[in-house]
């Protein structure tokens, strides 16, 4: 199930990309089939709660970063579509 939730948003990621948000949504949708992954199939090692927390840290930094770029794309441009460079 996983691995369709991966491929779903993969597909999606590469083939609707008329809006930014759009984008970055089905990015989010990627990682966090990813994160369900990774804590599905725990890693050989004692690290493997670190090892999900430090990626979870990373996934929430990377979408505050893609929401504050787009806030500051339809500020300037006026709207989020990727037609409008």
């Amino acid at each position: 199930m996983f691995s369709f939730m991966f491929l779903v948003a993969f597909l999606v990621f590469f083939l609707v990309f008329k809006h930014v948000l759009s984008s970055l949504i089905s990015l989010e949708f990627l990682v966090l089939a990813m994160f369900m992954l990774l804590s599905l199939f725990p890693l050989s090692s004692s690290m493997e709660m670190y090892t999900s927390f430090f990626f979870i840290s990373i996934v929430v930094c990377e979408a505050a970063l893609g929401l504050s770029l787009v806030i500051l794309w339809v500020r300037k441009k006026g709207n989020d579509l990727f037609t409008s460079f």
